[in-house]
């Protein structure tokens, strides 16, 4: 998907984060928007994004900030007259949709497991420090020479 000059024109009047809107303001809107197109259309990593995008943490906290107020399937609604930009934010809204599926899984797993081991009578209290050798484990792995050595 590539955010041509006429896309851009009748998505930047749109967009949150712009120089006269309350708050922080987004560095740069465009770079922003073509990350998430970059990622869509890749299908790849959030920590694939290349660095010209900038930080790829931020794209992504933003696109889900976005996402979970409905932002891109705003856009996508607005912008319906002009076909292919609506098809480029269709797609970056199935990719959002995506992403609320995985989420929406992992706590019904997560609320799930938790409701097995209670029924089993075990808790699932946090635990505030791990043992030395839960945190020397981590640290070397499966280091052959550490695993031969350990008494």
């Amino acid at each position: 998907m590539d955010l041509r000059e006429k896309h851009w024109q009748k998505l930047k009047p749109l967009l949150l984060g712009g120089d006269a809107d309350p708050g922080a303001t987004g560095r740069d809107n465009r770079l922003f928007l073509r990350a998430i197109f970059w990622v869509v259309d890749n299908g790849s990593k959030w920590s694939a994004l290349p660095p010209e995008f900038g930080r790829w943490q931020t794209a992504y906290v933003r696109f889900m900030r976005w996402n979970q107020a409905g932002i891109w399937r705003r856009l996508a609604d607005e912008l319906a007259d002009d076909r292919d930009l609506h098809g480029m934010l269709s797609r970056v809204v199935a990719f959002g949709d995506t992403y609320t599926r995985r989420a929406t899984q992992r706590l019904k797993n997560k609320s799930s497991r938790e409701a097995y081991l209670s029924m089993l009578g075990k808790t699932t209290e946090p635990r505030l420090h791990a043992s030395s050798e839960e945190i020397m484990l981590e640290n070397i792995g499966s280091s052959w020479i550490w695993l031969l050595t350990r008494k």
